[in-house]
């Protein structure tokens, strides 16, 4: 290769690289794991004010950002991870307004709008309770469910996919408590199927679309991933009029966020038991099991383990560790073998003897010995006719 061609091919690589950073901000403003607040300043009298210093703090990490009012007197922070903030407006011929609290959450841009009074920059004015933000820059209709909400509901195999159905226009199949795995649920979202849903972790699809976009484990293909109820900060589904930054999938669009680190450590441990011993049996394995007074469905499921965040440098580097364990033990089959007995059967030949299929003898008195359950019995009978036709199989 010529001095020539190493020229060109690294001219190549430098502009393939300037242009993946340049596209870099772009790309994340497309992110499903973040949120917005957007704004307008004005004064008493409903005037926009420009050059309003607009500064942004995370209650949880201090993580502050800051920004200028423009010309229309509005100001706009994107790429929020999910969580509370405090918002301080401050330009001089006007009092100092803070807002203590502003929740900002998954996909969503808030809005949120200040009035100045006229007076010394020195002079604050602070709103100590939760301020009730719209949601007017976008359409999207969804449900947004929170970690209270998600460790309140009860789970039986600590699935967040089991909820999902709350959201207006899903349709979901029930959830089977005693089925053997996950219990991931799919559901249908204002008719179409359910391999048309998206899910986002953090941003990131994690739909298996060798499964078919299905959220269950199905055959050979592992379904979404499903973490602990502990480590999940919030999710949000959006069910129409979502963005075309999606794309895609005509469904419904899940986005899962995680919990990070804070300035605090924080902490949980579980254990989750379900056993046979706490349980009744079920009507139909009363009404067909003999045992049944005796013996119970076997059905036992420990889940256990805990989460842990806190800070590795205070303000600036955080960590989060989440882990849970599932042991199931579950009877997918139990058969139960009858002693043998004998039945007698109805004959065309009167006093004929008939021949024993199991034990290969004859019995004068038209009986057969009775069939173990384990072995299919086929019995067929002719109309207008007292004749049996025993097939074993």
């Amino acid at each position: 290769m010529t001095s020539v061609q190493l020229s060109r091919y690294w001219l190549w690589t430098l502009l393939a690289i300037a242009a993946l950073i340049a596209l870099t901000p772009s790309l994340l403003a497309q992110s499903a794991g973040t949120g917005a607040l957007t704004g307008t300043v004005t004064d008493a009298s409903g005037g926009v004010i420009p050059g309003v210093a607009v500064s942004l703090s995370s209650t949880d990490t201090n993580q502050t950002r800051s920004t200028i009012t423009g010309e229309a007197g509005s100001y706009r922070f994107a790429l929020l991870p999910p969580g509370t903030y405090g918002v301080r407006f401050t330009i001089a011929g006007f009092k100092t307004s803070e807002v203590s609290s502003v929740t900002v959450r998954v996909t969503e841009t808030l809005v949120l709008d200040r009035a100045l009074e006229v007076g010394a920059q020195s002079e604050q004015v602070t709103v100590e309770v939760q301020t009730e933000t719209l949601q007017t820059a976008t359409s999207t209709l969804g449900t947004t469910v929170g970690a209270v909400t998600l460790s309140q509901l009860p789970l039986s195999t600590r699935n967040y996919t089991q909820i999902l159905g709350l959201s207006t226009g899903t349709t979901t199949s029930a959830n089977n408590a005693t089925a053997f795995g996950k219990g991931t649920g799919n559901m249908a979202v204002n008719g179409n199927d359910p391999g048309q849903n998206n899910f986002q972790m953090d941003g990131v699809n994690v739909t298996n679309f060798a499964n078919s976009g299905s959220a269950n484990d199905a055959g050979l293909y592992a379904g979404i991933g499903i973490p602990s109820p502990d480590a999940l900060q919030e999710f949000k589904v959006q069910t129409s009029t979502y963005d075309a930054s999606y794309g895609r999938n005509p469904g419904a669009n899940v986005n899962v966020v995680t919990k990070s680190g804070t300035n605090q450590f924080h902490g949980t441990a579980f254990e989750y038991l379900r056993d046979s011993i706490f349980n009744a049996n079920s009507f139909f394995y009363n009404r067909d099991n003999r045992a049944s007074a005796t013996t119970r469905q076997i059905l036992n499921q420990n889940q256990f383990g805990g989460v842990l965040g806190g800070p590795v440098i205070k303000n600036k580097l955080f960590a989060f560790f989440s882990y849970q364990g599932t042991r199931q033990k579950t009877e997918l089959a139990r058969r139960v073998l009858r002693q043998p007995s004998f039945r007698r059967f109805p004959t065309a030949t009167g006093g004929r003897p008939v021949s024993g299929p199991l034990s290969g003898r004859q019995t004068a008195r038209r009986i057969i010995p009775a069939i173990l359950t384990s072995v299919p019995l086929a019995v067929r009978t002719w109309p207008a006719t007292d004749r049996t036709s025993i097939q074993w199989r």
